[in-house]
């Protein structure tokens, strides 16, 4: 009997194994978890690449929209900060952190904070030391004893995003995108605010 058993159950094997009846079935039911993982993930990472363009076109317009004024005051600048919502859309606003700052050149690599205003985000307290990009201060802008040279100003915007994807939280990466800009003042050498 045992001889039997193990006989019937090779023949059955042997039949399986000829057998194609539904194997397209067995392969598209292998093959799409896969095709649809990478259709999702291809889309998070597309949607999080356009967030990311879109944080750092609002970093440049708050910055750029801030440097057009002569003189500031807090009203202004939470104007500035809250239309940055139109640019930033569709993404949503609320989990944007805004910051913009005036900074006075120290030397050829760090700049002091005069005022910061924000939205949503830690303001920066004057004084604080910030590093500048390499080569951002040309000399004419670095202090010196030698001619009585004052260290020249910028508006500095930067934005934090905590970027959240649509779907597969917690399996996909949810990056913090940040970006930020320096721009020099255009109506004058520095950028007066009133009350801040």
């Amino acid at each position: 009997m045992p001889g039997r058993s193990i006989a019937g159950l090779v023949r059955a094997l042997r039949r399986l194994a000829r057998d194609r009846a539904g194997v397209a079935y067995i392969e598209m039911a292998l093959v799409a978890p896969v095709l649809l993982l990478m259709y999702c993930g291809a889309y998070v990472v597309s949607d999080m690449v356009t967030c990311g363009r879109k944080v750092s076109l609002t970093a440049r317009t708050v910055t750029d929209l801030t440097s057009q004024y002569g003189s500031v005051s807090t009203a202004n600048l939470v104007a500035v900060m809250s239309n940055s919502a139109y640019v930033l859309a569709p993404y949503n606003s609320a989990n944007a952190g805004l910051r913009i700052s005036e900074v006075q050149v120290t030397d050829d690599s760090h700049a002091k904070v005069i005022w910061s205003k924000t939205q949503n985000a830690p303001a920066l307290a004057v004084g604080t030391v910030v590093n500048l990009p390499t080569k951002l201060a040309p000399p004419l802008m670095v202090p010196s004893s030698s001619n009585n040279q004052t260290g020249g100003y910028f508006i500095m915007g930067e934005i934090s995003y905590a970027y959240t994807p649509a779907f597969g939280t917690g399996w996909l990466p949810s990056p913090n995108l940040y970006n930020r800009y320096f721009m020099l003042p255009r109506m004058s050498s520095s950028l007066a605010c009133s009350d801040c």
